[in-house]
């Protein structure tokens, strides 16, 4: 377990990159460990002979289709291309996601034709997650080559077959689906690059530090178990509100983690999702052991972005808490002195839970069981 310190000397506990190996001295993840050598050893010279015909016929027909698109492009249509490039960006990522978060939930590399092919990489991917940074060109884009090939040879076959005047109506659809084409194409080529720290050309950094691609910071978050977040693996897409904190209630709902903390919706009709209440149970071996404490949670209309108010319901005496009213001291907590959109509930939760446990609050007296602040 990995822990953020706080002032206090304390931390929220922040689970490890990837689950560990049964065994004691195995690898816990990374190329070393058991189940990532079986899962790359699945590879076979079929799949690679498949990548390759993916790869090679893809370029050809995306050649193809360029050198048709400049030939039959009119100023007219520039807004419309504009527009039909970012929705087939959006579009590709939303894709992205989608296949990520499938490969990730369901099915076995023991599916028939489907499961060493295409389940495969997602899983080696989560035990060893540099291993994306070994593959070469062939290996890293033939399926997503593969998964073009339909619509783009449709599109060779449109330009072929159709006159000027159908082309021309067409003509925004057409880019739209190149630029979906091109952005498929290059999603794993986007994600081997996220997991790249050195080496990678200066086009590369910047794009990423734009945002227009997958930056390595924000792709981060999902390597974090429970590996239920941040699916989109193309460019960086800024989650609503309201989706973000609709898979905080998700998790709450599945109970992740020990059961320690846990957090939901005050009001089920709540559809601004903006009132929480979070529950802590006191750690052993502390004045706080065997005590159940409620909190109050407001996610405002800037969270992430902003982090949540928090306050003590029970009444509790503990650094960083105010005595009258149960408020939780920004200033105390790390997880919400230095709030990033990629915290949640539930690390505010478990680094309140922390500091319980710190040398200075471990032995502090507590007010009589079941009092709970007035305001």
């Amino acid at each position: 377990m990995a822990r953020m310190p706080n002032e206090n000397g304390c931390g929220v506990e922040t689970h490890a990159m990837e689950p560990e190996a049964p065994g004691r001295g195995s690898a816990r993840w990374g190329p070393q460990h058991a189940g990532a050598k079986e899962l790359a050893n699945l590879y076979s010279p079929g799949k690679r002979c498949q990548e390759w015909l993916s790869v090679l016929l893809c370029f050809a027909l995306v050649a193809f289709n360029f050198i048709h698109l400049l030939a039959n492009f009119h100023l007219g249509h520039l807004w419309y291309i504009l527009l039909s490039i970012v929705a087939g960006i959006l579009t590709a990522d939303f894709s992205s996601g989608l296949v990520h978060w499938g490969a990730d939930t369901w099915g076995s590399v023991d599916l028939p034709i489907f499961g060493k092919a295409f389940i495969r990489p997602f899983r080696e991917h989560h035990i060893d997650p540099t291993a994306i940074t070994r593959h070469d060109f062939i290996e890293t884009n033939g399926d997503n080559c593969m998964l073009t090939i339909v619509p783009l040879a449709n599109m060779a076959y449109s330009f072929l077959t159709l006159s000027p005047a159908e082309i021309y109506s067409f003509y925004a659809w057409y880019c739209y689906l190149f630029a979906l084409a091109i952005f498929v194409t290059l999603t794993n080529q986007i994600h081997k690059w996220s997991h790249t720290y050195f080496g990678l050309p200066r086009w590369v950094v910047f794009l990423q530090d734009c945002q227009v691609i997958l930056p390595r910071k924000h792709h981060r978050v999902h390597h974090v178990s429970p590996h239920e977040t941040y699916f989109c693996i193309t460019t960086v897409v800024k989650v609503p509100r309201n989706f973000r904190l609709l898979e905080e209630l998700e998790e709450g709902q599945k109970g992740v983690g020990d059961g320690t903390v846990s957090w939901g919706l005050e009001d089920d009709d709540d559809m601004t999702l903006t009132h929480w209440r979070g529950v802590i149970l006191g750690p052993q071996r502390t004045s706080f052991e065997n005590r159940m404490y409620n909190l109050k949670v407001v996610c405002g209309p800037e969270y992430p972005e902003s982090p949540p108010f928090v306050k003590f319901v029970t009444k509790i005496n503990l650094n960083g808490v105010h005595t009258s009213s149960g408020e939780v001291d920004v200033n105390a907590v790390t997880a919400l002195a230095k709030w990033q959109n990629s915290y949640s509930i539930r690390m505010v939760l478990l680094e309140l839970r922390r500091l319980m446990t710190c040398k200075e609050n471990t032995k502090l007296p507590q007010p009589p069981e079941g009092q709970i602040y007035n305001n």
